[in-house]
């Protein structure tokens, strides 16, 4: 009886040990793959953080009038160096090499970042490099239209920030890195929607409007007008703006689009202008995002409501339109035959988007804390390529990133010279 025991003890004993050998194998591989997730959702940051520093001096050296070669490569390595100080995670080790090319500036940066969670499988750091080769005094131009929801849930907390604060902070930051190389290439549009917008159109544009100009609140036009960048037609109502408001039971008032400083600003380098308004611009009420693109869609347009925008035929000025929203189309929208429904409103989204696309406009979308899948996918395929120009955004640190890549996409279209 003792000698049996003893056995079965011993064999629990070994039996335990090779169980914890074999969970320990079998954990390993487990523990490898999250380490490699955690880490890898590192290394694709830093990526996006060492490319936009990067672009950024090169942009900053190629601009730079005057200047020879060798200031130029000063300029490029301190204003990389002053990027990364800004940014990077305690752990990266950065480099950057500066060299002028004939008519080029060519960039190539390296970092080294600690391996947090692959060290236990042999990999102690992770290593990324970045190439770039921006023209000098670049030929190309752009047109930029943000068309922002400013609707009453932008005021609401995502991922401990203020949606709409988070979102201004990203797009003034644009502003400033696309501009900063050369003003002159850039122009910039606001469109604020929420349930209706607010701008100055040509009175001939509005419906019963006198004089030369207009400005009040409105809605979109009526279907099919609603779609298309086409004049309004004089006389036919359908075709003009100034189509009224839908009533609701709570405050509705046009003056507040005005305290809010929800106020269509067309294409202009007013750069300081642009910023102070995005700054001072307050949500309000519900969320009509087709009549934004469809402002958006006017503004870039060079036969709209709007003056300012380059012909489709001038090559050298690429248009982009940056479309984002946190919620669902609520506002009602023109239909046919005079329907107005808020799902009319997504239906005439679609349709927007993509004669906006067949105009050469360039449509970049985010969805911003928006867990919706068939609004999710609706905006994806409204973005010219939906591999890289739609973005799930569900907090501030995500907004940032998605407007620094796409300041990397406005930069290489602009300055790039491949």
């Amino acid at each position: 009886m003792g000698k049996t025991f003893k056995s079965a003890k011993s064999f629990a004993k070994n039996s335990s040990g090779n169980v914890a050998i074999m969970f320990a194998l079998a954990v390993l591989p487990i523990i490898a793959a999250v380490g490699a997730a955690i880490d890898f959702g590192r290394l694709v940051s830093v990526k996006t953080e060492l490319a936009a520093a990067l672009d950024s001096a090169s942009l900053a050296a190629a601009s730079s009038r005057g200047a020879t070669d060798a200031q130029r490569q000063v300029i490029a390595l301190n204003m990389f160096k002053n990027n990364m100080a800004n940014n990077k995670a305690a752990d990266l080790t950065t480099s950057a090499i500066f060299t002028v090319s004939g008519s080029s500036v060519v960039g190539e940066a390296h970092a080294e970042m600690s391996a947090l969670m692959m060290g236990a499988i042999g990999f102690s750091s992770l290593d990324l490099v970045a190439r770039n080769q921006v023209g000098i005094g670049g030929t190309k131009k752009a047109e930029i239209a943000f068309v922002l929801d400013y609707s009453g849930s932008m005021a609401d907390p995502a991922g401990g920030q203020v949606k709409y604060i988070a979102m201004g902070q990203a797009a003034t930051k644009l502003i400033d890195t696309l501009t900063a190389p050369d003003p002159s290439k850039m122009k910039f549009a606001l469109v604020p929607f929420s349930q209706a917008v607010y701008a100055t159109l040509p009175a001939a544009d509005v419906i019963g409007a006198a004089g030369t100009s207009w400005t009040g609140c409105t809605q979109d036009r009526q279907y099919p007008y609603n779609l298309s960048e086409a004049a309004p037609l004089p006389g036919v109502a359908a075709s003009q703006w100034g189509q009224p408001m839908v009533a609701h039971p709570w405050k509705s008032n046009c003056a507040d689009f005005v305290t809010n400083h929800l106020i269509v600003r067309p294409l202009t380098n007013d750069f300081s202008g642009l910023k102070t308004q995005i700054a001072q611009m307050q949500p309000y009420q519900n969320t009509h995002i087709a009549l934004g693109a469809e402002f958006g869609y006017q503004i870039l347009s060079p036969t709209g409501a709007f003056v300012g925008a380059a012909p489709y035929s001038d090559k050298g000025t690429a248009k982009f339109m940056v479309l984002l929203t946190d919620g669902m189309q609520t506002e009602p929208a023109f239909g046919p035959g005079g329907s107005r429904t808020a799902a009319q409103g997504d239906t005439n989204l679609e349709q927007i988007c993509a004669n906006a696309k067949a105009s050469g406009i360039t449509i970049v979308t985010m969805a911003y804390d928006l867990y919706d899948t068939s609004q999710r996918q609706r905006l994806q395929n409204c973005a010219s390529d939906p591999a890289t120009d739609f973005f799930v955004v569900n907090n501030g640190q995500d907004v940032a990133k998605a407007f620094d890549a796409i300041t990397v996409a406005i930069s290489n279209t602009v300055y790039l010279s491949n």
